[in-house]
């Protein structure tokens, strides 16, 4: 008896310190998941599968993962991004950053918001009837921009604010804007463009009205024609309408002293830039948005793809010598 209370100590001893090894390697193994483990924000439902087709794209990319999340809304999604651990990016048109900044929501938040990657532009289409000639015939009108912190709402507080176009706001957004036009309930929509590629509506009644670029916000939109490719219904071939875009951006949150976020942004930048292809978008991603900071992982992640495209080109130069 004298002799097995030693030999079970050993034995215990062992078995604990197998299973504190088995743990360190668990531990290991989830902290790896973790720092190759994104949270995208789709800050509007209508960018989910945009969000959906950046996961599928970077997915298993050097053992990148991306996880899609619904948001509340652009300005919402501005708090998330710097709120929320589980939120390291989010697709956000610029124009949310522009208000949110003219309204203090930024304080404290100077250069602490950058972007990874520019996307497609959010061009903005303003329809009304036939019998409205000019801007300034909507003056005091019931305009349906969207419901307060929508992508809808920011545009319309910052163009009619430009055009110092005073109106009642309808708390409608894209398609739902369109249906309380066509139902009386509203004098015009200031939409999404996109929408209109399968909007069904009456060219004899309805129209795109001209949108020019207001001085005090050209670092905001840039000037972009519609026609008839983008509004089939409502813009006639061979004609051109001008409206106002502001860039959709992978907009991230820079926290202070944080290298492993730096180290898992810069895994997914790297991803995304080598996968843009698949995203299927008419737009360089990689470049410079005019005003504002690419966030310096994503910045790395450009050079080191460079430096790789650079040697691999003089390989293939020395090969065919």
């Amino acid at each position: 008896m004298g002799v097995l209370k030693p030999l079970l100590a050993v034995l215990v001893a062992a078995g604990l310190a197998v299973f504190a090894s088995a743990s360190v390697r668990a531990d290991s193994r989830t902290n790896k998941i973790n720092q190759n483990t994104l949270g995208l924000l789709a800050s509007d439902m209508q960018w989910l599968q945009q969000a959906i087709t950046i996961a599928a794209a970077v997915q298993h990319d050097q053992g990148m993962r991306v996880l899609p999340i619904i948001g509340s809304g652009t300005l919402q999604a501005v708090s998330d991004l710097a709120t929320l651990d589980s939120v390291h990016a989010a697709l956000l048109p610029l124009d949310t950053l522009t208000y949110a900044q003219a309204q203090g929501l930024l304080t404290g938040l100077d250069g602490k918001i950058t972007y990874v990657a520019r996307l497609q532009p959010v061009t903005w289409a303003l329809v009304t009837t036939h019998s409205v000639d000019t801007l300034t015939a909507l003056a005091g009108k019931r305009i349906a921009t969207g419901p307060t912190g929508s992508m809808g709402f920011v545009a319309g507080e910052l163009l009619f604010n430009a055009y110092d176009l005073p109106f009642a706001r309808v708390p409608r957004q894209n398609g739902d804007a369109l249906a309380v036009l066509t139902q009386g309930a509203a004098d015009a929509a200031l939409v999404d463009a996109a929408v209109l590629r399968s909007a069904r509506l009456d060219g004899k009644r309805y129209k795109v009205l001209p949108l020019a670029l207001p001085g005090q916000l050209t670092s905001t939109y840039s000037p972009i024609m519609l026609g008839n490719a983008e509004a089939p219904s409502l813009i006639a071939k061979n004609a051109d309408v001008e409206t106002v875009a502001a860039p959709l951006a992978v907009v991230v949150f820079t926290r202070p002293g944080a290298k492993s976020e730096d180290a898992r942004l810069k895994a997914f930048a790297s991803a995304l830039f080598r996968n843009a292809a698949l995203l299927k978008i008419n737009s360089n991603i990689a470049a410079d948005i005019p005003g504002w900071t690419r966030h310096r992982a994503a910045l790395d992640a450009l050079k080191q793809l460079a430096a790789t495209a650079a040697a691999e080109s003089e390989l293939q130069q020395g090969d065919g010598q």
